[in-house]
C-alpha cells in the first residue's frame, strides 16, 4: 500500500484537514518526525486538499454536496492537464475528494470544511527538550513546573486542576476546553487523574496530551513514552489512546503502553476488562485486535507485525508502585530502563554483555548505588561510576 492509499485509509489525516485540534496537529507533527522520507509527500498532500477544498464551516444540502463534488472534480482535472509530474498526486486527491464527499451524501451527516480563520491555531515548537523537570503545559501557552521526583495532578469535572494538593486553576467556562500536555523528563514519574475519573500513571521520559475536558464522542488521548491507564468506565464515550504507531480504544479497562520512539516495538499488556488495538494509520476495513486479560502485544514497528504472548502482567507493570520486575529479560533492556529512571547513561566495555539474560526484582526507590550492587550480584559485572550521569558496565 503506498502513502498515498495510507493516508486516504487513516480517518486522523482528514481529520487533520478538515477538523483539526491541538492534539491532531501535535500527533501529525510527531508522526512527520518519525517519517521524514514521507513528510514532504505528506505536506503536499495535505496542502493539495486545503487549496481545492477551503469552505466555511457548515452543514450542507445534498445538492451543495453534488455541486462541490463537480467543482473539486472540475478543478482538479483542470490542474491534471498542465502538469504530467503531479499527475499521480492529483488523481489520488481526485479519488478522495469524491469518496468523502458521496460517504457524507449517503451518511447524511455534517461535514466540516477548512477554514483556518475559525480553526485552532497550530501549536507552538515541540516541547522544550531542556525541560528537566515535570511540567504541565497549560493550553500551549503558560508552563507550570513540578515536584522533581513524583507529583500528582488531578482535575475536576469543572475543570480546576489540583498539584500536589494545591489548586492551581479556578472553574472554567463550561464552553472552553482546553488542551493539556504533561512532560515527565527522565528520571522523573507521575500520576494524573484526568476530569472524567481516569487515572494515568506516566513513567520517565514520556508525554502526555489531553483536554482539559472530554466533550467529543471520544475520549482521546495522545502519548508518546510509557503510561499505565486505569480508565473509568463509560460506555457511551470510549477511551482512545493514541500513539505515532498504534491506537488502543477501551470502555472502561486497565492496561500498560509501552511506546517510546527510540524502541523497535509498542508493547500494550492488558491487566483488567478488554481493549482494541490497532495500528495507527491502518485501513477502516482492517480488523482491530482483540486483547484479553493477562496478553502482551508486541507491535514491531519496522515490520508492521504484531504477536502475542500470555504473560505475567506484575513484569510490565511494577514500575508504577516503584518496582522494576523481570525475567529471563536481556540486560539491555532492563539497562534501558534504568537510564530512564535515573536519568542516568551506561556504556559496556563488552557489548555482547547486553544480551545476557537475567531475572530479578529491583526497589528503584533505593539509592543507584544500592540497585547497582544489586545489578552486580545478578550479572556477575561491575556497575563503575565515572561520574554522577554516566556509568561504565565491565
Amino acid at each position: 500500500m503506498n502513502i498515498y492509499h495510507q493516508l486516504i485509509e487513516n480517518p486522523l489525516f482528514f481529520k487533520w484537514i478538515y477538523q483539526p485540534s491541538p492534539e491532531i496537529n501535535t500527533y501529525w507533527t510527531h508522526f512527520l518526525e518519525q517519517h521524514p522520507d514521507d513528510a514532504k509527500v505528506i505536506r503536499e498532500f495535505k496542502a493539495g486538499f486545503q487549496k481545492h477544498l477551503r469552505y466555511k464551516q457548515h452543514i450542507l444540502s445534498e445538492g451543495e454536496k453534488k455541486e462541490l463534488a463537480l467543482k473539486i472534480l472540475k478543478q482538479l482535472e483542470l490542474k491534471d492537464k498542465q502538469s504530467r509530474k503531479g499527475r499521480v498526486v492529483k488523481l489520488m486527491m481526485r479519488y478522495a475528494a469524491v469518496a468523502i464527499v458521496f460517504l457524507l451524501i449517503g451518511a447524511g451527516l455534517s461535514y466540516y470544511f477548512y477554514d483556518q480563520s475559525e480553526r485552532f491555531s497550530e501549536l507552538s515548537a515541540p516541547v522544550n527538550p531542556n525541560i528537566q523537570i515535570p511540567t504541565l503545559i497549560l493550553d500551549d501557552k503558560e508552563e507550570i513546573a513540578l515536584n522533581p521526583g513524583e507529583s500528582n495532578l488531578q482535575y475536576s469535572e469543572k475543570g480546576e486542576i489540583t498539584v500536589d494538593d494545591k489548586q492551581i486553576t479556578k472553574e472554567e467556562p463550561r464552553e472552553e476546553v482546553k488542551t493539556n500536555t504533561l512532560v515527565i523528563p527522565y528520571g522523573n514519574r507521575s500520576n494524573i487523574t484526568l476530569a472524567d475519573g481516569t487515572k494515568v500513571w506516566l513513567n520517565a521520559g514520556s508525554r502526555l496530551i489531553y483536554p482539559s475536558r472530554f466533550v467529543d464522542r471520544e475520549r482521546e488521548v495522545f502519548l508518546v513514552g510509557e503510561a499505565y491507564f486505569d480508565v473509568a468506565k463509560n460506555a457511551e464515550q470510549p477511551f482512545v489512546v493514541r500513539t505515532p504507531d498504534i491506537e488502543v480504544e477501551v470502555l472502561g479497562t486497565q492496561f500498560n503502553i509501552s511506546a517510546y520512539p527510540e524502541e523497535n516495538v509498542v508493547q500494550t499488556v492488558l491487566t483488567e476488562g478488554s481493549i482494541e488495538l490497532a495500528w495507527t494509520n491502518s485501513s477502516i476495513f482492517d480488523q482491530k485486535m482483540k486483547v484479553v486479560p493477562g496478553q502482551l502485544v508486541v507491535a514491531n514497528k519496522a515490520e508492521k507485525e504484531t504477536k502475542v504472548y500470555t504473560v505475567n502482567t506484575n513484569y510490565y507493570t511494577s514500575w508504577k508502585e516503584g518496582y522494576l520486575t523481570f525475567s529471563n529479560s536481556d540486560l539491555n533492556r532492563v539497562v534501558k530502563k534504568l537510564e530512564r529512571y535515573y536519568n542516568i547513561h551506561f556504556r559496556y566495555e563488552d557489548p555482547l554483555d547486553g544480551m545476557m539474560k537475567i531475572s530479578g526484582k529491583l526497589d528503584v526507590s533505593n539509592s543507584k548505588d544500592e540497585v547497582f550492587k544489586y545489578m552486580s550480584s545478578l550479572t556477575g559485572l561491575n556497575f563503575t561510576k565515572i561520574n554522577e550521569t554516566y556509568y561504565m558496565i565491565n
